[in-house]
């Protein structure tokens, strides 16, 4: 019997495999700017164990791409950050941003498991995965334990169950007439949307008073408006529903000019909120029943894919986009 190491790759796990080396260079450099610059020994020790763990999966997927001579992509390095620049996000945006790194590293790997076939690979992502939801689990406890976990918006549970009876419902509208609350499925999504939109904010904000080309500053205040402009929308959403719309209240940024990371990088981090935001909004679309919601998500689609389109535009204008591997044209 052949052993899984003698199979070939498929497409599907050499390009998991090379967007995930990708990725985990990326959060290794914000992470040691993160450790760097904390001054709570809890967060320190968050931040700590989340880069071990990114360094050892990180380490895993170099391994098994030079194994399998997949050329290992250049990703990013101690190049593109400066850890002695001064400090630019506070301890508790630190926490916030590991809890939004940790719930996209475990939900892409756990995408990227169930796109492989080989059973090593597939034990590969498991483990990323697992170690994404470890991360989440820590990073949620410290955040708990000093009181600026956001929560999500409590609502009394019905008292029974039910069915709906009339169209009306998707329309907003009750069976009285008047506007639908929204229902704890699109609460949830909601919240979750602002929630990343206000680490998407923040970050545009940082990154945006300390790039070196001016058409990454531009950018970074148009994608930072586009942030603005979802947080306001989906909290009034929230509040026509009488419910509230608790925001962090420690995700400053501080007045510093002076560049901490590369402008390839911080397009990069672009590029993975981007992603990130379309797939929680087509998600969000495609659970929610109100259609005034739906709309709302339609319309975010548009917006953030003409964002990421830009991104991309810049990356390849100033030659900081890799190209994943393809199929060489053959020749006859």
């Amino acid at each position: 019997m052949s052993s899984p190491e003698s199979v070939k790759l498929t497409s599907a796990e050499m390009a998991s495999l090379w967007q995930e080396y990708i990725s985990h260079t990326h959060s290794n450099c914000m992470l040691n700017y993160f450790i760097a610059k904390a001054e709570d020994k809890e967060v320190l020790k968050v931040l700590t164990n989340a880069n071990q763990k990114v360094e050892k999966i990180r380490d895993k997927t170099k391994q098994i791409l030079e194994f399998e001579n997949v050329p290992v992509p250049v990703g990013f390095s101690n190049q593109d950050v400066d850890t002695n620049a001064p400090r630019l996000f506070s301890d508790s945006f630190a926490l916030l941003y590991i809890k939004n790194l940790s719930r996209i590293m475990a939900s892409t790997c756990g995408l990227m498991h169930t796109m492989s076939t080989r059973k090593d690979i597939r034990k590969h992502f498991k483990e990323c995965s697992s170690e994404g939801i470890t991360v989440f689990d820590e990073v949620s406890d410290v955040l708990l334990d000093k009181g600026i976990y956001v929560r999500p918006p409590f609502i009394e549970p019905p008292k029974k169950t039910d069915f709906i009876e009339d169209k009306d419902y998707l329309n907003g509208i009750n069976l009285l007439g008047d506007q639908r609350f929204l229902n704890a499925i699109e609460i949830s999504h909601v919240f979750g949307n602002i929630e990343a939109n206000v680490v998407g904010n923040t970050i545009t904000k940082g990154f945006g008073q300390t790039a070196d080309k001016k058409e990454v500053r531009d950018f970074m205040d148009k994608a930072g408006k586009l942030s603005e402009k979802v947080i306001n929308t989906l909290t009034r959403f929230l509040t026509s529903s009488q419910l509230p719309s608790p925001m962090p209240s420690e995700t400053q940024v501080m007045s510093s000019s002076q560049p901490a990371f590369s402008d390839r990088l911080m397009m990069y981090q672009l590029t993975t909120l981007t992603a990130a935001g379309l797939s929680d909004y087509a998600t969000s679309l495609a659970t929610s029943m109100r259609n005034d919601l739906k709309r709302h998500y339609m319309d975010l689609l548009d917006d953030t894919s003409k964002l990421g389109g830009e991104v991309q535009n810049i990356m390849i204008n100033n030659s900081w986009l890799e190209q994943p591997p393809q199929q060489d044209k053959i020749v006859h």
